[in-house]
């Protein structure tokens, strides 16, 4: 009996051991203090990006395509070809007009040893003045010729350059509208051209909200079809509303990354207000959960989750309603997104 008593008491002593050693330590987190700061609200919208400057490149001169050096979504430089015309009537003309002009320059080396000759009889009364002023025209007469012939032959060279349509400027091929072997005439569009310089975003707002957007502003660009996190800058509203929704175009300049076609969405964070006082936190501090956004702070030793709403957002930091969180209370930057509400913590870097 006393064994079996004995046994009981071990076995009572024993059964606490294991759920001691299963509960975990506490969570080691990183936090700092949230700050205060006038600051306006922004909204994040979505618009569309699209090429400023769209060219419908043609050539100058009429010709058969022999050769297409593009097509749609090709990238370019200013000064790369896209297409070359047939040559061969150019350059056979060309060639018919240097045998030309050798014929006109040999006729004028003739005429001037004529000339000199007819010169020199002049001064002893051996030529008549006729004689020497008939040569002396048709010597003229001939270096008019050449300089025509030279001057033809710098139109055919500029023609013949010319026969290669070359980009005006860096940019993508946003259609092909000419293929090989088909005719153009002058200023017929081989290619549509978009600048890659000249890159917007366009954010239909509404007109309220119109005179809080300033040119030359930066504001945050996202693309996530890119996974793309950008800096834009505010050209301008485009002058004509929507005569329905009354919504104007508001025109976002953001530089060129690969990838980028035209319409493909993207989101802006524009001022929709005036500046208030708000209150920042890092971005790293926000965690989403249960399709909530919240944040985390440490109150005696424990993580408490509290829930935000973000009015702003500004480069890696956030602003949120100061009623949801107080300037000075620490907020959780590192280890948070594997934290859970009353879960013990330890503060080990602030």
């Amino acid at each position: 009996m006393k064994t079996v008593v004995f046994l009981c008491c071990l076995i009572g002593l024993l059964l606490p051991l294991p759920a001691l050693a299963e509960q975990p330590p506490p969570a080691r987190v990183v936090v700092v203090e949230v700050t205060k700061q006038e600051i306006a609200e922004t909204s994040r919208l979505v618009g569309i990006v699209d090429f400023d400057r769209v060219s419908s490149v043609s050539g100058e001169i009429a010709g058969l395509i022999t050769r297409q050096y593009v097509d749609a979504g090709s990238r370019v430089n200013a000064g790369d070809p896209l297409v070359e015309l047939n040559t061969d009537f150019v350059r056979k003309d060309m060639d018919i007009k240097r045998k030309q002009r050798e014929q006109i320059s040999a006729d004028m080396q003739k005429f001037g040893s004529t000339l000199k000759r007819l010169e020199s009889l002049l001064q002893s009364n051996s030529a008549s003045r006729q004689t020497y002023d008939d040569a002396l025209y048709d010597h003229r007469s001939l270096q008019k010729k050449r300089e025509s012939l030279d001057q033809e032959l710098e139109r055919l060279d500029l023609q013949l350059d010319k026969s290669t349509i070359r980009a005006p400027f860096d940019g993508i091929v946003l259609e092909k509208l000419k293929v090989r072997g088909e005719w153009i005439d002058p200023g017929s569009p081989v290619c549509r051209l978009a600048s890659i310089d000249d890159i917007i975003v366009k954010v239909a707002i509404s007109e309220n909200l119109v005179l809080l957007q300033k040119p030359g502003s930066r504001l945050p660009i996202a693309i996530d079809a890119l996974d793309l996190q950008i800096e834009g800058i505010i050209r301008g509203i485009v002058p004509v509303g929507e005569m329905r929704s009354k919504n104007a175009t508001l025109k976002i300049e953001i530089p060129y990354s690969d990838g980028m076609i035209q319409n493909m969405s993207a989101a802006a964070d524009i001022l929709s207000s005036k500046k208030r006082s708000l209150h920042l936190v890092p971005r790293d501090a926000v965690v989403r959960q249960s399709g909530k956004e919240l944040v985390y702070t440490v109150r005696d030793g424990k993580a408490i989750a509290v829930p935000v709403k973000i009015l702003v957002r500004r480069g890696d930091q956030v602003g949120v309603d100061p009623s949801q969180l107080a300037a000075g209370l620490p907020v959780v930057v590192d280890g948070n997104d594997r934290l859970r509400p009353d879960q013990p913590v330890q503060i080990v870097q602030q």
